[in-house]
């Protein structure tokens, strides 16, 4: 099986997987998973940071990436973040590098934090979450073909030399139409407008994580997804995305 193929079906597993748990797990179960993905997403963080920062244990971060995610979820953000500064404090120290310290608390904000607001935008509507989905995904496949068939100008070649302007035109228009699509059937018109900010920070999300990478010269996160590297490879434009969602639905039900 090629490529392609394994990334096909592999995706298309996921994507029924994902479908699934948002329209029938409980709300508590739902977010117990996110806390899971957030800890797989620190451990791949703290992995490629380990490459160029002294003293990062990823399998420890991980696990406390999972706790503090739950807590994020179920008790309270800002008790996670004092946490994460202390871990952060206490890493740093083992090795007494300021550079170690800060890698540990950006190591931990960026995937619980951003993970966590799956799990958040879950909590306020599920079906926001597929709203979320609709957008991303066809926003990732239309900016995959519409790149291969006419993409010519590169849209940042320093950090991922495969895309291009014309593949982000085309997940732009992607997104806007299946999540605007989504949104309308699930009547809920008013999420068209983090759809439409979304597809554009996406855009950014994909290249946040491309930075990391190449800064420690690795090309996946990780390898625990056939064809698809690893969790935050399959999910850095999704985490921004679902942010933009959490932040304009928690200004709009404020209002």
């Amino acid at each position: 099986m090629n490529e392609l193929a394994v990334r096909t079906v592999t995706g298309i597993l996921l994507a029924a997987a994902a479908i699934s748990g948002v329209l029938f797990a409980p709300v508590w179960l739902f977010k117990v998973v996110i806390a899971v993905l957030a800890g797989i997403a620190t451990w791949e963080v703290f992995r490629l940071l380990s490459f160029r920062f002294e003293g990062l244990k990823p399998v420890e971060a991980g696990i406390s990436g999972f706790l503090f995610s739950t807590l994020t979820l179920f008790v309270s953000p800002y008790l996670s973040l004092l946490l994460i500064f202390l871990y952060g404090f206490y890493t740093g120290h083992r090795v007494y590098r300021i550079d170690t310290l800060t890698a540990s608390v950006f190591g931990l904000v960026y995937p619980v934090f951003f993970v966590s607001s799956i799990g958040i935008l879950h909590s306020i509507d599920r079906n926001l979450v597929l709203v979320l989905f609709a957008t991303v995904w066809a926003g990732d496949t239309l900016a995959y073909f519409t790149g291969k068939l006419l993409g010519r100008h590169k849209l940042a070649p320093r950090l991922s030399p495969k895309k291009t302007w014309e593949g982000a035109a085309g997940s732009v228009a992607g997104s806007l139409i299946a999540g605007g699509l989504t949104a309308y059937f699930l009547e809920i018109p008013e999420a068209i407008i983090p759809v439409a900010i979304a597809s554009v920070v996406m855009q950014i999300g994909d290249l946040f994580e491309s930075f990391i990478k190449r800064q420690v010269g690795q090309k996946d996160s990780s390898h625990i997804i056939p064809g698809h590297g690893g969790i935050l490879d399959r999910i850095d434009a999704l985490i921004f995305a679902s942010v933009v969602f959490v932040v304009f639905f928690q200004i709009f039900s404020s209002t």
